[in-house]
């Protein structure tokens, strides 16, 4: 069947998402991930508990769920409200992930209100600041506008595994094996204004370097 007679198929698109959901579990039961984290993200989330803006490149959508395998909070993150999102959003929300729909083209202020209503209320975001269409790796100004209205810090985030494929998406996308080893990493908190788009991309490139060298120590710390 073609990809587009799925997505417009609410009951196949559930079960294609429910199938995601659990080749994810697979790769969790069968892999040893870890955490690296820097120690000013360690104060900021654990200790002050200060609702932040996780972002992570696109590439690396499918590991969202991780993110609350640290703070152990509730995060909201942003997802396309594209038809090719909706697979994704159903093995999101059996992960326990809460969703807000919206992109640049389609309900993006309304997906931008409710990312700072929930910071305003003390619960952390995540957004990927090259989605939902790319180009790959390149900061937009989204998350840049939503860290100065709201305050929050952006942490970012990387990841590193030991058994993973590619998928040819716009983004080549990251598709974990199980029987593996990863890393994600949560790199120095960063207070941007407009404009910062070029200090974000280098800091998630950084984190994504740290992740890498933590996977072959052998491991990360909590």
């Amino acid at each position: 069947m073609k990809k587009r007679n799925l997505l417009h198929n609410p009951f196949l698109a559930w079960l294609a998402g429910a199938l995601l959901y659990a080749y994810g579990q697979l790769v969790l039961l069968t892999s040893r991930t870890r955490v690296w984290v820097t120690p000013q993200a360690e104060d900021l989330l654990l200790n002050r508990q200060i609702p932040v803006i996780y972002a992570l490149w696109h590439c690396n959508v499918l590991f969202m769920p991780l993110l609350r395998l640290h703070a152990r909070r509730p995060v909201a993150v942003l997802l396309s409200s594209h038809r090719d999102a909706r697979i994704v959003g159903v093995a999101a929300r059996m992960h326990g992930v809460e969703l807000v729909e919206g992109s640049s083209t389609r309900g993006g202020a309304v997906a931008y209100r409710q990312l700072l209503r929930r910071l305003r209320s003390g619960q952390s975001v995540c957004i990927t600041p090259d989605g939902p269409r790319g180009p790959a790796g390149q900061v937009k100004a989204g998350v840049l506008h939503l860290a100065r209205q709201s305050g929050c810090a952006v942490v970012p985030v990387g990841l590193a595994l030991s058994r993973r494929r590619r998928l040819s998406s716009w983004d080549r996308s990251v598709l974990p094996l199980p029987f593996g080893r990863a890393v994600l990493a949560l790199g120095t908190p960063l207070y941007l204004v407009p404009g910062q788009a070029t200090a974000l991309a280098e800091a998630l490139e950084a984190t994504g370097c740290k992740a890498a060298r933590a996977l072959a120590r052998g491991g990360g710390r909590r």
